[in-house]
Formats: C-alpha cells, sequence, structure tokens
C-alpha cells in the first residue's frame, strides 16, 4: 500500500493500525491510534495514542516517512471484498493477530 496517498483518505477520530519502521527500531512496530491531522509541509502525522501501551503521552507525533503501512478494520478484515458477517469477538481476534 502506498502510505503517501493514504494520508490523504484518512479520517479524523477513525481508529488504524499503523506499522512503523523507525529508524532506531531493528524490525517494523505495529500500533493501533487514532488518526488527528496530517502536516504536509512537515510531512507529520499527529495521533491520538490514549487506548495503546506505548506512550503514556495521548497525543503523538511521528514522521510519516517512519510509517510503512496504515490499515483501517475494514482494510484487516477485507470487508471491501465483500467479507461475511462478523462477530466484534471475532474482529477483536483478527486485530490481536496483527500485533
Amino acid at each position: 500500500m502506498n502510505t503517501k496517498s493514504k494520508s490523504k483518505n484518512l479520517i479524523r477520530g477513525q481508529r488504524y493500525l499503523f506499522s512503523q519502521k523507525a529508524p532506531y527500531h531493528d524490525d517494523e512496530k505495529s500500533f493501533r491510534a487514532n488518526f488527528l491531522n496530517y502536516y504536509e509541509h512537515s510531512n507529520t502525522l499527529i495521533i491520538n495514542s490514549s487506548e495503546t501501551e506505548r506512550s503514556p503521552m495521548t497525543q503523538v507525533s511521528i514522521p510519516f516517512d517512519w510509517i510503512t503501512k496504515i490499515q483501517s478494520l475494514e482494510d484487516i478484515l477485507g470487508r471491501e471484498n465483500g467479507g461475511g458477517v462478523v462477530l466484534p469477538s471475532d474482529i477483536l481476534l483478527e486485530i490481536d493477530g496483527y500485533i
């Protein structure tokens, strides 16, 4: 997925699964957060991570170049391909399988 074009399609307040490859990490890290804003002039993503264990801060800025993938719940569940009925417990299991 091309993250550069994806930034234009993000919905404020929507929760996403972000994959990040920071220069100081050996591996790619995934985390869930709410999208707040994208600043094109500084190529920075602003998220609210209040429900994640990554940081005690609720608002975090990340260089957008570090983001390798952004997935919505629909992306993860394959709903755009006409997937069947999904129960809430199935959704949680599917998401937790990514992290």
